[in-house]
Order: structure tokens, then C-alpha cells, then sequence
């Protein structure tokens, strides 16, 4: 059954898109090779789902993307009228040779902006990628504060302090402080792996 609550049809919507979305790329009938592609084949599915949910004569469903949101760019805003929803978006593509310690600290840094947006009924996060370095590897060294390794759980109210802060020249060293408890639960699939984080009030 199709829950008329709208904040519980408004998740359902998002899961479910992510669902299909993940098989899709799985089995390679979509190709993934940065996050703008992930955004574009997800922000698509939950438009073509969210309008077949609206089943209430009045209903619209809308969707936007790279939403300023106090000064901040939101990856995809979507809802039914005054429910909305606010998802960030991380792809680490093995490909792309990046600085692992750092795409950590800022799939941490995306979780706490959530965590502090007041305005939205539902905030998911989703992390997908091809490197299995992110949830297997528990690091060592300047990283291992910001490790997204598979079962890590942050509490709340604790400040989590980059290894590099204060010996790198990078902008990206401030504390992160989680309100709620996060756990890095990670899904892996073949060569693929996300991690999804529903943020709680």
C-alpha cells in the first residue's frame, strides 16, 4: 500500500529510486563515472516515482538541483508542497585518483551540514563507489579521525578533528561535531559500494 502520509511516501520515493538506481549501475545498463551523472540518474528517477505517488487530486511533486540553501548548494531538493526533502550526494570513482583522506572529511562535512538544516522533513545522505578502500580500509595516519570504514560509529556531541589540522594547507580542517549518532553502514555489490545515512532529528 501507497502510505498517504506524505513525509513517509516522500522517503519511499527517494529509497525506492536509489534502489532501482543501484541495480541499474550494477548490472551496467547505467554508466557512472562522476557525481553530476549519479545526480542527474537519480534526481530523474525520483521525479518520474514522485510524480506517480502523487495519487491525491491536489498533489504535485517537484525536484530541483544544486538548491542555495543558506548560502550552501543542496545536491537535490524534492517534495509535495511544504514537505520536502534534502539529499547530498558523494561518488568516489576509483578512476579519479583523489585524495581519499579529504572525499572522507567531506562525506563527514555533508552529514553535518544535514544534520543542521532545519527546513527539510527528510535528509538522506548517499555515498557510491567503486574503490572498496572507503568502506574496508580502516586508515592510518592523518585520516584515520574521518575514516568511513564499514561498522565506525560517530556519537553525538564529540568533535571529530582531522589528523591534518594545523600541518596541511588545506581548507578543509575544521572540527566536525555530529548532533546525532552516525553510523557508516556501508551496502557492496560486485565492484560497487554506498553508503546510505538517514538523518534523524
Amino acid at each position: 500500500m501507497i502510505p498517504l502520509d506524505k513525509k513517509k511516501r516522500l522517503s519511499e520515493i527517494i529509497d525506492l529510486a536509489w534502489e532501482i538506481l543501484f541495480e541499474s549501475i550494477i548490472s551496467g545498463k547505467l554508466s557512472i563515472n562522476k557525481e553530476s551523472s549519479l545526480q542527474l540518474h537519480l534526481s530523474k528517477l525520483i521525479f518520474d516515482l514522485g510524480n506517480l505517488y502523487c495519487v491525491l487530486p491536489e498533489e504535485t511533486f517537484k525536484i530541483e538541483m544544486e538548491t542555495n540553501y543558506c548560502n550552501k548548494s543542496i545536491d537535490i531538493v524534492c517534495g509535495f508542497g511544504n514537505i520536502k526533502a534534502a539529499i547530498e550526494l558523494k561518488c568516489f570513482m576509483k578512476a579519479s585518483k583523489r585524495a581519499k583522506d579529504l572525499d572522507c572529511y567531506d562525506a563527514l562535512l555533508d552529514i553535518e551540514r544535514l544534520q543542521n538544516f532545519d527546513d527539510f522533513s527528510i535528509k538522506k545522505f548517499i555515498c557510491l563507489t567503486d574503490n572498496k578502500y572507503y568502506p574496508q580500509t580502516l586508515q592510518t595516519g592523518h585520516g584515520k579521525t574521518v575514516t568511513l570504514n564499514n561498522g565506525t560509529i560517530y556519537v553525538a556531541n564529540y568533535e571529530i578533528i582531522p589528523g591534518w589540522a594545523e600541518k596541511w594547507k588545506v581548507n578543509r580542517d575544521k572540527p566536525i561535531v555530529f548532533k546525532n549518532d552516525v553510523t557508516c553502514n556501508w551496502t557492496s555489490r560486485d565492484r560497487w559500494h554506498f553508503l546510505k545515512v538517514d538523518i534523524d532529528d
